[in-house]
Protein backbone atom coordinates (compact mmCIF):
# COMPACT_ATOMS: atom_id res chain seq x y z
CA UNK A 1 0.00 0.00 0.00
CA UNK A 2 1.49 3.30 -1.10
CA UNK A 3 1.31 6.36 1.79
CA UNK A 4 -0.99 8.14 -0.70
CA UNK A 5 -2.90 5.45 0.01
CA UNK A 6 -3.08 4.79 3.16
CA UNK A 7 -3.62 8.71 3.89
CA UNK A 8 -6.62 8.71 1.54
CA UNK A 9 -7.83 5.95 3.79
CA UNK A 10 -7.23 7.44 6.90
CA UNK A 11 -8.95 10.61 6.37
CA UNK A 12 -11.82 8.85 4.77
CA UNK A 13 -12.14 6.30 7.92
CA UNK A 14 -11.32 9.46 10.24
CA UNK A 15 -14.18 11.65 8.62
CA UNK A 16 -16.62 8.69 8.88
CA UNK A 17 -16.18 8.50 12.91
CA UNK A 18 -16.01 12.45 13.31
CA UNK A 19 -19.28 12.83 11.50
CA UNK A 20 -20.97 10.31 13.82
CA UNK A 21 -19.95 11.54 16.86
CA UNK A 22 -20.31 14.89 16.20
CA UNK A 23 -24.16 14.10 15.41
CA UNK A 24 -24.28 12.06 18.54
CA UNK A 25 -23.08 14.62 20.05
CA UNK A 26 -25.26 17.50 18.51
CA UNK A 27 -28.53 15.19 19.34
CA UNK A 28 -27.28 13.87 22.78
CA UNK A 29 -25.62 14.75 26.01
CA UNK A 30 -22.42 15.05 26.85
CA UNK A 31 -20.41 12.00 27.16
CA UNK A 32 -16.96 11.58 28.07
CA UNK A 33 -16.64 8.18 25.85
CA UNK A 34 -18.49 9.96 22.96
CA UNK A 35 -16.06 13.02 23.30
CA UNK A 36 -13.01 10.96 23.31
CA UNK A 37 -13.84 9.30 19.70
CA UNK A 38 -14.44 12.64 18.84
CA UNK A 39 -11.26 14.09 20.11
CA UNK A 40 -9.00 10.85 18.62
CA UNK A 41 -10.71 10.63 15.26
CA UNK A 42 -10.46 14.77 15.16
CA UNK A 43 -6.91 14.32 15.17
CA UNK A 44 -6.43 11.49 12.87
CA UNK A 45 -8.53 13.45 10.21
CA UNK A 46 -6.31 16.91 10.90
CA UNK A 47 -3.26 14.66 10.45
CA UNK A 48 -4.46 13.27 7.39
CA UNK A 49 -5.46 16.59 5.88
CA UNK A 50 -2.00 17.58 6.49
CA UNK A 51 -0.53 14.97 4.85
CA UNK A 52 -3.12 15.50 1.90
CA UNK A 53 -1.79 18.64 1.81
CA UNK A 54 1.53 18.47 2.00
CA UNK A 55 1.39 15.99 -1.57
CA UNK A 56 -0.79 18.31 -3.18
CA UNK A 57 0.53 21.39 -2.78
CA UNK A 58 1.13 22.09 -5.98
CA UNK A 59 -2.40 21.55 -7.63
CA UNK A 60 -3.87 23.14 -4.37
CA UNK A 61 -1.31 26.06 -4.97
CA UNK A 62 -2.99 26.82 -8.67
CA UNK A 63 -5.93 26.72 -7.05
CA UNK A 64 -5.35 29.05 -4.70
CA UNK A 65 -5.07 31.57 -7.49
CA UNK A 66 -8.35 31.62 -8.98
CA UNK A 67 -11.05 34.31 -7.63
CA UNK A 68 -13.22 31.75 -6.14
CA UNK A 69 -10.57 31.34 -3.48
CA UNK A 70 -11.41 34.63 -2.05
CA UNK A 71 -14.95 33.54 -1.89
CA UNK A 72 -14.69 30.53 -0.35
CA UNK A 73 -12.52 32.31 2.15
CA UNK A 74 -14.98 34.83 3.42
CA UNK A 75 -17.80 31.88 3.09
CA UNK A 76 -15.23 30.40 5.91
CA UNK A 77 -14.25 33.41 7.84
CA UNK A 78 -18.16 34.04 8.56
CA UNK A 79 -19.35 30.69 8.95
CA UNK A 80 -16.53 31.04 12.35
CA UNK A 81 -17.53 34.28 13.27
CA UNK A 82 -21.32 33.70 13.51
CA UNK A 83 -20.52 30.25 15.29
CA UNK A 84 -17.99 32.13 17.82
CA UNK A 85 -20.91 35.06 18.37
CA UNK A 86 -23.90 32.70 17.99
CA UNK A 87 -25.32 34.62 15.08
CA UNK A 88 -28.64 33.56 13.63
CA UNK A 89 -29.31 31.10 11.81
CA UNK A 90 -26.40 29.24 13.67
CA UNK A 91 -27.82 29.92 17.49
CA UNK A 92 -31.21 28.42 16.31
CA UNK A 93 -29.17 25.56 14.69
CA UNK A 94 -27.74 25.15 18.40
CA UNK A 95 -31.13 25.68 20.11
CA UNK A 96 -32.76 23.02 18.33
CA UNK A 97 -30.15 20.78 19.66
CA UNK A 98 -30.46 21.57 23.06
CA UNK A 99 -34.13 20.98 22.67
CA UNK A 100 -33.80 17.26 21.52
CA UNK A 101 -31.23 16.71 24.41
CA UNK A 102 -33.82 18.42 26.50
CA UNK A 103 -36.40 16.00 25.39
CA UNK A 104 -34.49 12.68 25.36
CA UNK A 105 -33.23 13.70 28.87
CA UNK A 106 -34.00 10.70 31.14
CA UNK A 107 -32.00 10.92 34.39
CA UNK A 108 -29.47 13.09 35.82
CA UNK A 109 -26.24 12.52 37.98
CA UNK A 110 -27.50 13.82 40.71
CA UNK A 111 -23.61 14.09 42.88
CA UNK A 112 -23.46 17.32 40.47
CA UNK A 113 -26.60 19.47 41.02
CA UNK A 114 -27.64 20.37 43.88
CA UNK A 115 -31.20 19.08 45.30
CA UNK A 116 -34.20 20.69 47.01
CA UNK A 117 -37.86 19.35 47.12
CA UNK A 118 -40.01 21.78 48.28
CA UNK A 119 -43.94 21.25 48.18
CA UNK A 120 -44.47 18.23 45.70
CA UNK A 121 -47.81 16.66 47.29
CA UNK A 122 -49.86 18.29 44.08
CA UNK A 123 -50.65 16.76 41.01
CA UNK A 124 -48.56 17.98 38.81
CA UNK A 125 -45.01 17.38 39.70
CA UNK A 126 -41.91 20.15 38.13
CA UNK A 127 -38.16 18.97 38.22
CA UNK A 128 -36.04 21.94 37.04
CA UNK A 129 -32.43 21.18 36.15
CA UNK A 130 -30.53 24.20 35.90
CA UNK A 131 -26.86 23.60 34.86
CA UNK A 132 -24.65 27.18 35.36
CA UNK A 133 -22.15 28.70 33.11
CA UNK A 134 -18.98 30.48 33.54
CA UNK A 135 -20.81 33.67 35.59
CA UNK A 136 -23.12 31.96 37.26
CA UNK A 137 -22.24 33.70 41.32
CA UNK A 138 -24.90 33.86 44.23
CA UNK A 139 -28.29 34.36 41.92
CA UNK A 140 -31.25 35.48 43.12
CA UNK A 141 -33.91 33.27 41.59
CA UNK A 142 -38.25 33.60 41.08
CA UNK A 143 -39.57 30.62 39.59
CA UNK A 144 -43.17 31.09 39.10
CA UNK A 145 -46.48 29.47 37.36
CA UNK A 146 -48.77 31.67 34.34
CA UNK A 147 -51.33 30.66 32.53
CA UNK A 148 -51.24 30.89 28.70
CA UNK A 149 -52.66 34.45 29.11
CA UNK A 150 -49.83 35.74 31.11
CA UNK A 151 -52.00 35.83 34.27
CA UNK A 152 -49.64 35.14 37.70
CA UNK A 153 -50.74 31.90 39.23
CA UNK A 154 -48.42 31.01 42.43
CA UNK A 155 -44.55 31.03 42.79
CA UNK A 156 -42.86 27.65 43.63
CA UNK A 157 -39.44 29.18 44.59
CA UNK A 158 -38.03 32.36 45.39
CA UNK A 159 -34.37 33.02 46.74
CA UNK A 160 -34.01 33.40 50.61
CA UNK A 161 -32.79 36.81 50.73
CA UNK A 162 -35.76 38.51 48.80
CA UNK A 163 -38.45 36.32 49.72
CA UNK A 164 -37.48 37.20 53.50
CA UNK A 165 -36.13 41.10 52.70
CA UNK A 166 -32.50 40.17 53.94
CA UNK A 167 -30.60 42.14 51.71
CA UNK A 168 -28.11 44.48 53.72
CA UNK A 169 -27.15 48.22 52.07
CA UNK A 170 -23.26 48.74 52.12
CA UNK A 171 -22.19 45.42 49.93
CA UNK A 172 -19.55 45.91 47.63
CA UNK A 173 -17.76 43.52 44.86
CA UNK A 174 -14.53 43.28 47.69
CA UNK A 175 -16.65 42.53 50.86
CA UNK A 176 -19.60 40.59 50.09
CA UNK A 177 -18.57 37.51 51.28
CA UNK A 178 -17.44 38.99 54.75
CA UNK A 179 -19.89 41.08 54.64
CA UNK A 180 -23.08 38.39 54.59
CA UNK A 181 -21.27 37.01 57.74
CA UNK A 182 -21.28 39.93 59.50
CA UNK A 183 -24.23 41.45 58.62
CA UNK A 184 -23.12 44.89 59.76
CA UNK A 185 -24.44 47.78 56.79
CA UNK A 186 -26.54 50.80 57.95
CA UNK A 187 -30.55 49.27 58.33
CA UNK A 188 -32.44 46.93 55.92
CA UNK A 189 -32.44 47.09 51.90
CA UNK A 190 -34.57 45.82 49.43
CA UNK A 191 -33.25 45.01 46.09
CA UNK A 192 -36.13 46.38 44.13
CA UNK A 193 -34.21 45.95 40.80
CA UNK A 194 -33.42 42.09 41.15
CA UNK A 195 -36.23 40.40 40.35
CA UNK A 196 -38.60 42.87 39.12
CA UNK A 197 -40.59 40.64 36.31
CA UNK A 198 -41.88 38.44 39.42
CA UNK A 199 -42.55 40.91 42.03
CA UNK A 200 -44.78 42.83 39.94
CA UNK A 201 -46.38 39.56 38.21
CA UNK A 202 -47.27 38.66 42.31
CA UNK A 203 -48.90 42.56 42.46
CA UNK A 204 -48.34 42.31 46.08
CA UNK A 205 -47.64 45.90 47.12
CA UNK A 206 -45.52 46.66 50.09
CA UNK A 207 -46.21 49.17 52.83
CA UNK A 208 -43.32 51.39 50.91
CA UNK A 209 -45.01 51.06 47.87
CA UNK A 210 -42.51 48.27 46.72
CA UNK A 211 -43.53 45.51 45.46
CA UNK A 212 -40.84 43.25 46.97
CA UNK A 213 -41.27 41.41 50.02
CA UNK A 214 -39.74 43.07 53.12
CA UNK A 215 -38.83 41.60 56.46
CA UNK A 216 -41.93 42.42 57.67
CA UNK A 217 -44.18 40.97 55.01
CA UNK A 218 -41.74 38.16 54.04
CA UNK A 219 -42.82 34.94 51.88
CA UNK A 220 -43.80 31.90 53.35
CA UNK A 221 -40.62 29.44 54.06
CA UNK A 222 -42.97 26.77 51.46
CA UNK A 223 -41.37 28.81 48.35
CA UNK A 224 -37.88 30.48 49.63
CA UNK A 225 -35.06 28.16 50.10
CA UNK A 226 -31.25 29.28 50.27
CA UNK A 227 -29.43 30.44 47.07
CA UNK A 228 -28.27 27.90 45.02
CA UNK A 229 -24.56 28.09 44.91
CA UNK A 230 -23.89 25.97 41.92
CA UNK A 231 -26.10 23.30 39.72
CA UNK A 232 -29.32 22.70 41.14
CA UNK A 233 -32.64 20.56 40.33
CA UNK A 234 -35.40 22.16 41.95
CA UNK A 235 -38.48 19.73 42.81
CA UNK A 236 -42.00 20.98 43.27
CA UNK A 237 -45.61 20.84 42.04
CA UNK A 238 -48.49 22.55 41.19
CA UNK A 239 -52.52 21.69 41.33
CA UNK A 240 -54.02 20.59 37.82
CA UNK A 241 -53.91 22.06 34.82
CA UNK A 242 -53.20 21.38 31.55
CA UNK A 243 -51.24 24.37 30.12
CA UNK A 244 -49.69 27.07 31.85
CA UNK A 245 -46.01 28.98 31.21
CA UNK A 246 -43.30 28.15 33.80
CA UNK A 247 -40.68 31.42 34.06
CA UNK A 248 -37.25 31.99 35.72
CA UNK A 249 -35.83 35.14 36.55
CA UNK A 250 -32.45 35.50 37.48
CA UNK A 251 -30.19 38.21 38.70
CA UNK A 252 -26.18 38.39 39.87
CA UNK A 253 -24.87 41.01 41.93
CA UNK A 254 -21.55 43.39 40.39
CA UNK A 255 -22.06 42.29 37.10
CA UNK A 256 -22.01 45.63 35.67
CA UNK A 257 -20.60 46.53 31.89
CA UNK A 258 -20.23 49.33 29.66
CA UNK A 259 -24.43 49.65 29.53
CA UNK A 260 -25.20 49.32 33.02
CA UNK A 261 -22.63 50.86 35.45
CA UNK A 262 -22.09 54.00 38.06
CA UNK A 263 -21.93 56.21 34.86
CA UNK A 264 -25.13 55.20 33.60
CA UNK A 265 -28.94 56.48 33.73
CA UNK A 266 -27.72 59.79 36.27
CA UNK A 267 -31.26 60.67 37.23
CA UNK A 268 -32.08 57.18 38.33
CA UNK A 269 -31.95 57.23 42.39
CA UNK A 270 -33.33 53.63 42.42
CA UNK A 271 -30.13 53.01 40.32
CA UNK A 272 -27.73 54.68 42.18
CA UNK A 273 -29.21 54.20 45.80
CA UNK A 274 -25.42 53.19 47.72
CA UNK A 275 -25.85 49.53 47.89
CA UNK A 276 -22.93 48.54 45.39
CA UNK A 277 -24.58 46.43 43.66
CA UNK A 278 -25.59 47.55 40.49
CA UNK A 279 -25.24 46.01 37.85
CA UNK A 280 -26.98 44.34 34.61
CA UNK A 281 -30.58 43.05 35.07
CA UNK A 282 -32.50 40.15 35.44
CA UNK A 283 -33.09 37.86 32.93
CA UNK A 284 -36.04 36.04 32.03
CA UNK A 285 -36.68 32.09 30.90
CA UNK A 286 -39.65 30.97 29.75
CA UNK A 287 -41.37 27.82 29.01
CA UNK A 288 -45.06 26.73 27.78
CA UNK A 289 -45.83 23.72 29.33
CA UNK A 290 -48.94 21.42 27.77
CA UNK A 291 -49.25 18.09 30.00
CA UNK A 292 -51.13 16.22 27.17
CA UNK A 293 -48.62 16.77 24.27
CA UNK A 294 -46.91 13.65 24.86
CA UNK A 295 -43.59 15.57 25.93
CA UNK A 296 -41.68 14.67 29.54
CA UNK A 297 -39.18 17.46 29.00
CA UNK A 298 -38.93 21.36 27.68
CA UNK A 299 -36.10 23.03 27.44
CA UNK A 300 -36.50 26.76 28.77
CA UNK A 301 -35.49 29.98 26.47
CA UNK A 302 -34.49 33.36 27.89
CA UNK A 303 -36.83 35.74 26.53
CA UNK A 304 -35.73 39.03 28.06
CA UNK A 305 -34.45 40.80 30.87
CA UNK A 306 -36.14 43.04 33.40
CA UNK A 307 -35.71 46.67 33.99
CA UNK A 308 -32.37 47.82 35.21
CA UNK A 309 -33.86 49.37 38.53
CA UNK A 310 -36.70 47.69 38.90
CA UNK A 311 -39.82 50.05 38.39
CA UNK A 312 -41.77 48.11 35.80
CA UNK A 313 -42.46 44.42 35.77
CA UNK A 314 -42.17 44.39 31.82
CA UNK A 315 -40.33 41.68 29.87
CA UNK A 316 -38.05 43.47 27.73
CA UNK A 317 -36.69 41.27 24.86
CA UNK A 318 -33.83 43.49 23.66
CA UNK A 319 -30.49 41.15 24.82
CA UNK A 320 -28.08 43.48 22.71
CA UNK A 321 -26.48 45.45 25.70
CA UNK A 322 -26.48 41.92 28.43
CA UNK A 323 -22.78 40.89 27.89
CA UNK A 324 -21.92 37.90 31.21
CA UNK A 325 -25.67 38.18 32.41
CA UNK A 326 -26.11 35.76 29.10
CA UNK A 327 -23.55 33.44 30.47
CA UNK A 328 -25.16 32.73 33.48
CA UNK A 329 -26.90 29.49 32.68
CA UNK A 330 -25.80 27.13 29.95
CA UNK A 331 -29.41 25.48 30.11
CA UNK A 332 -32.72 24.85 31.74
CA UNK A 333 -34.53 21.94 31.52
CA UNK A 334 -37.81 20.73 33.10
CA UNK A 335 -39.62 17.86 33.81
CA UNK A 336 -43.37 16.88 33.70
CA UNK A 337 -45.06 14.21 35.13
CA UNK A 338 -48.73 14.34 35.91
CA UNK A 339 -50.04 12.01 38.44
CA UNK A 340 -53.85 10.77 39.37
CA UNK A 341 -55.12 11.93 42.57
CA UNK A 342 -54.94 8.39 44.09
CA UNK A 343 -50.90 8.71 43.75
CA UNK A 344 -50.57 11.87 45.37
CA UNK A 345 -53.10 10.79 48.46
CA UNK A 346 -50.52 7.60 48.69
CA UNK A 347 -47.59 9.51 48.56
CA UNK A 348 -49.07 12.37 51.41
Amino acid sequence: MTFRKFVSLSIAFGFVFLSISGILSYFFDYSRPLATVHTVFGLLFTFGVIFHLSNNWKPLHNYSRSKITLLILMMIISLFIAALFQFSPLQSFMDFGASQKANSKKSMNLSEYEVLTMNSNKDILISIDLLRSEHYWHPQIAVWVEDTLGNYIESIYVSKTTAKGLFFGGRTKNNFKEFDVKKDGDGEFRRVNALPVWSHKRGIIDEDGWYVPSNKNPLPDAISGATFADNFRLISSIDGIDKFKLLIEINVAFDDNEYFSEYDFPDDEIFHNGTGQLGQPSIIYESEIDVNDGNDYYLMKLIGHGHHSGQTGEILTDLSRLTTAKQIVERIVVGIEQRHFEQVKAEI
